[in-house]
C-alpha cells in the first residue's frame, strides 16, 4: 500500500527493562531537526507493522523532514513487552501496542484497551474524542508513568479464542492453560484457568509445543496470518473479552513537550488516521478469511453457549469493580467508561443491533 493512499482516506477522519541504554541509537537533533525511536510489541509482518511503518513515513513527510521516527518492531531492539520501560527511560521517545500489555505498571490503564462486555470501536472511538476518553486515560493512566497517550488503532470485535478441546459448560475451562490478557484474563481466573500472558511472537510456539491449551489473538486475518489453525481447530466466538480493542501510541512527555504545535499535530494527525487505518482494514479482510480457515483449514466455528456467556458476565459485573476498586485513578477511569457504555448500551440497541437483525430480511444479489 503507497503513503499516499493509506492516509488519503484515513487522513480525513483522522482530522476529525529496557536494554542497557548504550546500545540504543541515539536520538538525532541538528538544525531543528528531531529523530525519535519508536519501539513496538508488535512484530514487523502483518497489519499492526505495516501501520507503524506509514505512521512514520507521514510525519517524516508533513512535518517536511523537521520530525522523522524510526520504528523498531517486537526484538528488533527490546522484547514485545519491555517497550513501555524504553519509553520511561528515555531509551525510546515513543511505544507502540497495547495498553493491557502494561498492567504491571498502572492498575487502570488496561481498561483503556477494552473492557469485558464493554465498548465496541465505534463505541471507543466515540468515547475517545468525544467522550473525554483520551484526557481521562492520560490522567489516570500514562501521564502518572510519564507518558502521553494517543490511540493508534483498534482490531474491532474480536473472536472468542482458539482451543484444544471443545468448551461446551464453564466446567470445561477449569484448569486451562489459556493466553489472554487483560481483564478477560482476571475474569478467568476465577473460573480456575491458568491464564498466561504472552506477546504475539511467542503465541504460535507456545500453542505447537503445548505449553498453552489455548489462546485468543485478534480475529480471523490476524489468526490465520499467525497460523493458529495448524495447531488447534476449535474457533469460537463472540469475543466477550475485548469487543473493541484499543492499541496505543505513547510517548515520552518530555520529548513529546519539545515539539512544536504543528509537529504535535502532525503525530496527533497521524495516529487518529492509523486508527482508522487499521480498523477500516480488519473489518475489510475478516469475513473472507474466516470463510477461507472454515473451508481450506478445516476450522470448526463454534459459538460459546448461552449459559457460558451468561456466568462470564455476571462475574465480570464483580470482578472488574474490584479490580477498579485498587486504586483512584483505576476507580475514576472505570466509572467514566460505564457512565458512557449506559448511554451506548441504549442508542446502540435501538440502532445497530436492530439494524442487524432487520438487515437479514433484504436478500439482495449481484446483478
Amino acid at each position: 500500500m503507497k503513503r499516499r493512499e493509506f492516509f488519503k482516506g484515513a487522513g480525513a477522519a483522522g482530522l476529525a527493562t529496557a536494554a542497557v541504554a548504550s546500545t540504543f541509537p541515539k536520538p538525532a537533533i541538528s538544525q531543528g531537526r528531531k529523530q525519535w525511536i519508536a519501539v513496538s510489541a508488535f512484530g514487523k509482518a502483518g497489519l499492526l507493522g505495516q501501520a507503524l511503518e506509514e505512521f512514520a513515513k507521514f510525519v517524516k513527510q508533513a512535518s517536511g523532514g523537521s520530525l522523522s521516527i524510526k520504528p523498531y518492531h517486537a526484538g528488533e531492539l527490546v522484547k514485545p513487552l519491555e517497550a513501555l520501560d524504553a519509553v520511561q527511560t528515555g531509551s525510546a521517545q515513543m511505544g507502540y501496542g497495547a495498553p493491557y500489555y502494561w498492567t504491571g505498571k498502572s492498575d487502570s490503564i488496561s481498561f483503556v484497551a477494552a473492557m469485558p462486555f464493554g465498548l465496541t470501536a465505534q463505541e471507543q472511538n466515540a468515547w475517545l474524542y468525544y467522550g473525554g476518553g483520551i484526557d481521562i486515560s492520560n490522567k489516570t493512566a500514562y501521564n502518572p508513568l510519564g507518558l502521553k497517550f494517543l490511540p493508534m488503532g483498534n482490531t474491532g470485535n474480536q473472536m472468542g479464542g482458539w482451543y484444544n478441546k471443545p468448551i461446551k459448560s464453564v466446567s470445561d475451562l477449569k484448569g486451562l492453560k489459556f493466553r489472554m490478557p487483560g481483564l478477560g484474563g482476571e475474569i478467568l481466573k476465577t473460573f480456575g484457568v491458568n491464564v498466561i500472558l504472552l506477546p504475539g511472537t511467542e503465541v504460535l510456539p507456545a500453542l505447537t509445543s503445548g505449553a498453552i491449551d489455548g489462546t485468543e489473538w485478534i480475529g480471523p486475518a490476524a489468526d490465520m496470518g499467525k497460523g493458529l489453525f495448524k495447531v488447534v481447530k476449535n474457533y469460537y466466538y463472540p469475543g466477550w473479552h475485548e469487543p473493541g480493542t484499543v492499541l496505543d501510541g505513547f510517548f515520552d512527555i518530555k520529548a513529546w513537550e519539545k515539539l512544536n504545535k504543528t509537529e504535535q499535530q502532525i503525530v496527533i494527525r497521524g495516529a487518529a488516521a492509523t486508527n482508522l487505518f487499521i480498523l477500516s482494514k480488519f473489518q475489510a479482510i475478516n469475513n473472507s478469511a474466516m470463510r477461507k480457515l472454515v473451508k481450506d483449514h478445516n476450522v470448526v466455528l463454534n459459538q460459546y453457549s448461552d449459559e457460558l456467556v451468561e456466568a462470564i458476565g455476571k462475574k465480570a459485573t464483580e470482578v472488574l469493580p474490584q479490580i477498579a476498586s485498587q486504586s483512584s485513578d483505576a476507580k475514576s477511569l472505570f466509572n467514566h467508561i460505564i457512565k458512557f457504555r449506559d448511554g451506548m448500551v441504549d442508542w446502540s440497541n435501538y440502532a445497530e443491533a436492530n439494524f442487524l437483525n432487520a438487515r437479514i430480511a433484504a436478500k439482495f444479489k449481484t446483478i
